[in-house]
């Protein structure tokens, strides 16, 4: 069974601060949440935080349901405990052609030619950073608003509302250490990040569910990947 999780965070705790700073401690409370022999087959772990004026929301998306108390206790409020639903409900009312607001922090990034490999790099500009979010839409199942200078029909680009266009909302890079400090092997990891908000349409209501439960792009065990969708206003 998928669930989405939603826990407040308290940002005037010492534990809640560490939690919004820290990605590899906040990776770990999620984790800790879920047991160790957890199938990730339907879903995966995910996670994501959204700021607001007096609490952090933090979103766990995860294949059944978190030990929410435990963050809560923590780094949150006694008053507000975590909220889990069933997310299958949800996605199984998913249909191509709905419109839905969505939002999304990712890691956009590319592979410059190194080797047989490539070395994967980061997308830093906005422009860049949306032109990844455009090439991972047709296969996480959704489209987008057309862009002044993408070729389409003018019927298909009377279909959108400029409201409806896909938005980089911020764009931070996250720096934080990874490994055992103790042993001397604590390295410096970065990892950028872009938030996302715009309308998309469902082309593929499969290919969308996928992506709601297994996130799309890199550093996803480090609040990245989290896609959301809300009713359009």
């Amino acid at each position: 069974m998928s669930t989405l999780t939603r826990i407040s965070i308290n940002p005037a705790r010492r534990n809640g601060r560490k939690l919004l700073t820290n990605p590899q401690a906040m990776h770990a409370a999620v984790r800790a949440s879920f047991p160790p022999d957890i199938s990730e087959d339907e879903a995966r772990v995910l996670w994501r935080v959204d700021p607001h004026d007096h609490e952090s929301v933090l979103y766990v998306v995860g294949p059944e349901k978190p030990t929410g108390a435990v963050i809560v206790e923590q780094a949150g409020w006694e008053s507000r405990p975590a909220q889990t639903a069933d997310y299958g409900r949800f996605l199984d009312s998913l249909m191509k052609g709905q419109r839905w607001h969505f939002e999304i922090v990712a890691n956009p990034t590319y592979s410059e030619p190194n080797g047989k490999r490539g070395k994967v790099k980061a997308h830093v500009s906005a422009r860049h950073q949306l032109d990844w979010l455009y090439k991972q839409a047709p296969k996480a199942g959704f489209a987008l608003a057309p862009r002044d200078d993408d070729p389409c029909t003018d019927e298909e680009r009377s279909r959108w509302a400029v409201s409806d266009a896909p938005m980089v909302m911020e764009r931070w890079t996250d720096t934080f250490g990874k490994g055992n400090e103790s042993r001397g092997s604590r390295n410096q990891v970065r990892i950028a990040k872009a938030r996302f908000s715009g309308t998309l349409e469902i082309t593929d209501a499969d290919a969308i569910r996928h992506a709601l439960t297994h996130g799309i792009g890199r550093a996803r065990a480090y609040g990245c990947g989290l896609l959301t969708l809300a009713p359009v206003k």
